[in-house]
């Protein structure tokens, strides 16, 4: 049980680290892109930039904690990224229901961002081999 939840939190802290740059960081360039697009004046204030970075470092965490859950219960890669894919996609259409079809897909496609890099740095942390006492070296300074 201890190794669900220590893959869990590893999960979400990964998903805040990578939710913070792309949802956050790149859901505020988005925003003001959307606005130049619909002619309105973009508007900036520090207020709304941190809850813009908050909302995207906490939307990686959630993503985060249902990409460990899914690892720890589905074997299958093309299976579970499949799964992780449609959940991500599922809550960023949801969130973004109020703005108008082009803006919502620019947000889709910016979750699609957060999908990959999610997945290729946990198969990249999966493929290395656990530590294990045995294996170190007997004399590592040499």
């Amino acid at each position: 049980m201890r190794d669900f939840f220590g893959t869990v939190a590893r999960s979400a802290l990964m998903g805040a680290l990578v939710g913070l740059p792309i949802l956050g960081v790149g859901g505020r360039i988005l925003m003001r892109v959307i606005a130049h697009w619909e002619g309105r004046v973009p508007a900036f204030s520090v207020g709304g930039t941190i809850t813009v970075l908050f909302m995207g470092t906490m939307a990686g965490v959630a993503g985060g904690a249902v990409h460990g859950i899914l690892r720890r219960l589905i074997n299958s890669m093309p299976a579970r990224n499949i799964l992780f894919a449609i959940v991500c996609t599922a809550f960023t259409w949801r969130a973004v229901n109020a703005l108008l079809p082009r803006p919502r897909l620019m947000f889709v496609a910016l979750t699609f961002a957060y999908i990959i890099v999610m997945e290729l740095i946990t198969a990249r942390y999966a493929s290395r081999a656990p530590f294990s006492p045995e294996a170190a070296p007997s004399n590592p300074i040499t």
